[in-house]
């Protein structure tokens, strides 16, 4: 639906409602706030009011909040779906225009709403306030200056009973499965007086009442049943745009019959199914086949020809009592159904449609069929619902690979872009701190719409106590006692400076500064007289391959002086001295320190220091780390630089892959925490970084002057392209077929080869330095907050439109300046490089 332009609400009138059944128990003499009721969760709960309307308005502004999910219909469309990631104490508000659905005479405003009840990744459960915590729904539809429906005493509610709650499946993979049956389910309960409770018992019969909830603390306000309120705060309009859909539908399907008896359990049917009927033994099928249920059960899977992410929706044909298991997964295999969510529907034997509540990614539909009689699916669909990316940006040159390296870049990230940037939307779905710096960057260089890039950061600072951030943002992971990734913490840091950079906001800069500030600080009781930080507690990832970090990790100082720098840039940029001052002392510091980690034998630097011992590993992110942080002294430069371009010298290793969820599933293999010793010939080999940590090895070149070496280096990705072509998978040999912090190469063909950024933050002038390698001819458009820049190059001429001041880096290091608007300008030769 459209959505309405800074419609002034006012305070809220509508009240929190919920059905009789709560997820909190009163206050007692045990809790003054009551108390998470163990036995009531992953509750729905269906709402509905209808109203009479004389004539339309032109305009039906709605707002519409819930705990934990709501789905908004208007006779009978969906119009929203919400809330967007949240941390436990903050919520926002979904809006639009409802007018284009409403119509003279009877109209029903109807709302799904689900309180999960404990922590998914997407969701954490909020701290219970009397009612509130356990379920709720507040929503207000204007109707006119005088007129509006809210949710009060006057709406009703049928208990979601056609859902049989559910528990995750394990502490590791919390997606919880659905189990619908739609025989307890009217198909028509959006629209009150359309539907005829023909044995659903959710028809015109059997709805009751809401219950209004208060918001009554122990201290604080009298009784409220309205927002603003505990645990919640100010409800907040929604940060980011409605997400973009497009239907995807399955390109083939595949069937085959299963013997023996199917369990009831839909992880445990498909994955006996999937042992039995490999893709080998399936048959094709047409998409709108019958098949024959009374020999037995049926396995059919569903191709969508590449990863998919959204609400995976099957349209059905088939006798009552029909039981359909169903997963989306990236392979029809066991380990892939462990990390996968899982549904079970029951047919009704008319208006069977089926669609998952929650978002599911992969590749193919598996789907285990048992009944009677005949049964015909519809073409399998995936609704795909995915932050907003706008025509417009481009990156276009002679080499067709590269070409195809960047569109499956800007796909992977689409995919992993939702309501917030996603390790991966095939497994886990979840928010994690560090990752996102890459999804970001990608944003901020191909996307005119930089909401996400610009919320990201603000969903990720949610600090602890201590000042150190959770390892995700807003999700199963970021709740005690679970330890964190102190290094990704300093991910988010360059990800608040990139928002600097790019768009010039000192509001929303200085906001987050006072989150980076306490991060920083929460490093520095680690750090000894050496000026290094020693023996930092959690989770020191750096990378999947196997970097040393054991005592006083090189990476692990690097990154954290590189993160002291940013915040030093970004202080003096806002006026504040001192806190650039605190700042610029630790990092001389660690620059003083880093000295040891330098073997000047082995003429590199060692990844690791313990009891004052060199480790014997040499890393690419050692390396790549120390020159993003300015730790490199001038007169290795060149050495380094050639350590990091000695593409032969480096191996990757990845967990993932030999005893991650790849082999046996995330539930049933080692820990991928655990991190080989050096069992490589350390003397001549290099630990190369998986592509995460590319982004700062590509930094880190193009700082040493090798950035006309970064398109070469691009190519790595060629053999990801070889692992399914859709989406770039988590790592050169394993993990998940689809995971954003690998789509560096989208950002840089802009950045290093076309040579577009800011030369001040928020492009008061923008810098064109294009180093194209190899490549003959280059072209490409990039947003900025004042409009497009468009550059064409090739190695002896760059043209430049521009709706800002334009400076040209030349190969040879000069600079010259051009006005706004369009300029073409010949490149000088590229000077030689001092080894």
């Amino acid at each position: 639906m459209s959505e309405p332009h800074a419609y002034d609400w006012g305070p809220w009138r509508g009240q929190w409602i919920w059905g009789e059944e709560s997820g909190v128990v009163p206050p007692g003499p045990e809790s003054m706030l009551g108390a998470p009721d163990p036995d009531v969760y992953d509750r729905r709960v269906l709402l509905r009011r209808a109203f009479e309307l004389t004539d339309v308005p032109d305009r039906a502004p709605f707002r519409i909040t819930s705990d934990s999910r709501h789905v908004l219909y208007v006779n009978g469309t969906e119009v929203a779906r919400g809330p967007v990631r949240h941390g436990p104490r903050m919520l926002h508000y979904d809006t639009g225009d409802a007018a284009p659905l409403l119509r003279p005479g009877r109209n029903t405003v109807a709302v799904l709403a689900r309180h999960y009840g404990h922590a998914v990744p997407w969701w954490e459960p909020s701290p219970w306030t009397h009612q509130l915590g356990g379920g709720s729904v507040v929503a207000e539809l204007m109707l006119g200056p005088d007129r509006r429906i809210v949710t009060d005493s006057s709406w009703t509610y049928h208990a979601g009973d056609a859902w049989t709650p559910c528990r995750p499946h394990s502490q590791l993979v919390t997606q919880t499965p659905e189990l619908l049956d739609g025989r307890l389910l009217d198909p028509h309960w959006t629209v009150a007086g359309e539907a005829n409770g023909e044995g659903t018992g959710n028809g015109d019969g059997g709805w009751r009442p809401v219950r209004v909830l208060s918001t009554r603390a122990v201290v604080g306000p009298k009784d409220g049943t309205r927002p603003d309120s505990e645990p919640f705060g100010a409800l907040l309009p929604r940060p980011i745009p409605p997400l973009s859909e497009t239907v995807r539908e399955a390109v083939s399907v595949r069937a085959a019959p299963l013997f023996g008896t199917v369990p009831d359990d839909p992880r445990q049917a498909l994955a006996g199914a999937v042992s039995d009927a490999t893709p080998d033994t399936a048959v094709p099928v047409p998409a709108d086949a019958r098949h024959g249920l009374d020999a037995g059960p049926v396995f059919l899977m569903a191709d969508f020809g590449g990863i998919v992410t959204g609400h995976l929706r099957i349209e059905v044909e088939a006798a009552p009592g029909t039981e359909i298991h169903g997963s989306l997964v990236e392979l029809p295999t066991v380990a892939a159904l462990d990390a996968a969510n899982t549904f079970g529907y029951t047919t009704r034997g008319r208006d069977d449609v089926f669609e998952t509540g929650d978002t599911v990614g992969g590749r193919y539909a598996l789907f285990v069929v048992r009944g009677i009689g005949r049964v015909r699916f519809g073409p399998a669909r995936v609704r795909e619902r995915l932050r907003p990316r706008p025509e417009g940006p481009y990156f276009d040159c002679d080499d067709p690979e590269l070409n195809e390296i960047h569109r499956v870049g800007l796909r992977t990230v689409d995919l992993t872009a939702q309501d917030a940037y996603l390790d991966c939307p095939t497994r886990e779905q979840r928010a994690w701190t560090g990752d996102s710096v890459v999804h970001q960057s990608v944003d901020l260089v191909a996307n005119p719409d930089w909401s996400l890039a610009r919320w990201n950061p603000g969903l990720a600072a949610q600090p602890r106590p201590d000042g150190m951030l959770r390892m995700v943002a807003a999700g199963d992971l970021a709740r005690d006692p679970v330890p964190t990734i102190p290094d990704w913490a300093l991910h988010w840091v360059r990800s608040v400076h990139q928002l600097y950079r790019y768009t010039g906001d000192r509001e929303l800069v200085a906001g987050l500064l006072s989150t980076a500030e306490p991060v920083l600080r929460w490093f520095v009781p680690f750090r000894r007289p050496d000026g290094l930080l020693h023996g930092v507690t959690g989770w020191v990832l750096i990378d999947w391959s196997p970097v040393q970090v054991a005592g006083a990790s090189a990476a692990l100082n690097a990154l954290w002086a590189r993160a002291l720098a940013d915040f030093a840039e970004m202080a003096d940029w806002l006026g504040d001295a001192g806190r650039a001052g605190w700042a610029r002392d630790l990092h001389r510091g660690v620059s003083d320190g880093f000295e040891a980690f330098w073997d000047e034998r082995r003429g590199a630097y060692r990844d690791n220091l313990v009891d004052g011992r060199l480790g014997a590993s040499v890393s690419e992110h050692t390396h790549a780390a120390a020159v993003c942080a300015g730790l490199v002294p001038p007169e290795r430069k060149a050495l380094v630089r050639d350590l990091l371009l000695d593409r032969e010298a480096m191996f990757t290793r990845s967990p993932m892959r030999y005893r991650g969820s790849d082999t046996g599933g995330p539930t049933a293999t080692a820990p991928v925490t655990d991190r080989d010793g050096p069992d490589w010939d350390t003397e001549r080999l290099v630990v190369g970084a998986q592509p995460f940590f590319r982004y700062v090895v590509h930094d880190a070149l193009a700082l040493l002057g090798a950035a006309d070496e970064i398109e070469r280096l691009c190519r790595d990705w060629t053999a990801l392209l070889s692992t399914g072509g859709s989406a770039f998978r988590e790592c050169w040999d394993g993990g998940s077929y689809c995971h954003g912090w690998s789509a560096t190469p989208s950002r840089d063909l802009l950045v290093y080869t076309l040579g577009v950024t800011p030369a001040e933050p928020g492009y008061g002038r923008v810098r064109v330095a294009p180093r194209l390698g190899t490549l003959s001819s280059a072209r490409g458009e990039v947003p900025t907050p004042h409009g497009p820049v468009r550059v064409a190059a090739t190695p002896d001429r760059v043209r430049v439109t521009s709706p800002v001041p334009v400076e040209v880096l030349h190969p040879d290091g000069s600079l010259t300046h051009h006005p706004s608007g369009s300029s073409a300008v010949a490149l000088a030769g590229p000077a030689p490089r001092k080894d």
